[in-house]
């Protein structure tokens, strides 16, 4: 499923993420009316702890898309949140009470950005490759502007003949002789010259690709591929860290600061060896300089030699273990 924010979602993108048979919620701008249907109150489970949600789902149209799931949730007696969603089978008020906690999910994102750059990119190198992008056509807009200016030929042409027409001075012999027919004779060439313009300038496309404009365009391709294994390397990181943290709270018990613990003293903080043996992989930690940070990870470090970790394509069992000289 993927989630949206106010302002980055449309109809053509959840009709986009259809096709694709991907699931989609978004949430709703405010103001939020109040919703047709009574509220209901569900128990949920959040993070071991019980949680009573009062919501209500309706049925709504979107243009350009169709129908989807509106869920409302309430606090107070009063809509606190809504969002949209197209699938019919999550939860209602697991989906709210997961959206609830959405600064959970943007200061995760915030801490990934600032501690492991996950929006910093790896290197500037380019494939040059042709510009096929569809972009305006020059020769249109060069037609337009020979379109306009037949335009004011012709109407310039066409107040020479009220001016002539107005003007007491000649005589109305010379205008029905000379002038009239001249001036006529001027405004039908104009008024072909417009249609010439307009005819070649409707033969020519307001948007081409670049290359069909310019057989020399190229374009500087940066490599995705590289910087989507970037993302996701750093993002792996950024995940362990938070499943450490979480693991080391259970003993730690410090809900305020497990996470900059984690990240300064344990990962950051910590010196150490690696002893590599062609049976086994010890990891030896300097011990940390809080005491209850160092029976927190004494405890995890327990833990995890319960069940030895080993390296993609190493069945190496790893085990760690904490010095007792802190020169290590």
């Amino acid at each position: 499923m993927i989630g949206f924010d106010r302002g980055g979602s449309c109809p053509a993108v959840f009709a986009h993420c259809r096709e694709q048979g991907v699931h989609w919620v978004s949430y709703r701008r405010a103001p939020l009316a109040v919703p047709a249907m009574l509220p209901v109150l569900t128990t949920v489970t959040v993070n071991g702890a019980a949680r009573r949600i009062a919501w209500c789902e309706e049925t709504v149209t979107i243009k350009d898309y169709g129908q989807a799931r509106q869920l409302t949730l309430f606090e107070d007696g009063r809509p606190a949140l809504r969002v949209l969603a197209d699938d019919e089978e999550a939860c209602p008020a697991e989906l709210l009470g997961w959206l609830k906690s959405r600064w959970r999910e943007e200061n995760f994102l915030k801490y990934a950005a600032g501690n492991y750059g996950i929006d910093k990119i790896c290197d500037y190198f380019a494939d040059i490759a042709v510009n096929e992008k569809v972009i305006a056509n020059p020769a249109r807009k060069k037609a337009n502007t020979a379109v306009r200016q037949a335009h004011k030929a012709l109407a310039g042409a066409e107040r020479d003949l009220a001016v002539l027409l107005a003007d007491p001075r000649i005589s109305v012999h010379d205008k029905n002789t000379t002038l009239i027919p001249a001036a006529q004779a001027a405004i039908a060439t104009a008024r072909r010259n417009l249609q010439a313009a307009e005819a070649a300038r409707d033969k020519i496309p307001a948007r081409a690709a670049a290359n069909d404009i310019n057989p020399d365009a190229q374009v500087a391709v940066l490599r995705a591929g590289r910087r989507g294994l970037q993302m996701v390397l750093r993002l792996l990181a950024h995940n362990a860290e938070h499943w450490l943290s979480g693991q080391l709270n259970a003993y730690l018990r410090d809900e305020d600061e497990y996470r900059a613990i984690t990240r300064e003293t344990i990962i950051r903080g910590l010196a150490g060896t690696i002893t590599w043996t062609p049976a086994t992989i010890t990891v030896t930690l300097q011990p940390p300089a809080s005491p209850r940070v160092r029976q927190a990870l004494a405890l995890l470090i327990d833990q995890v030699n319960q069940d030895r970790p080993a390296m993609p394509g190493d069945r190496r069992p790893i085990t760690y273990q904490i010095t007792a000289n802190p020169a290590v």
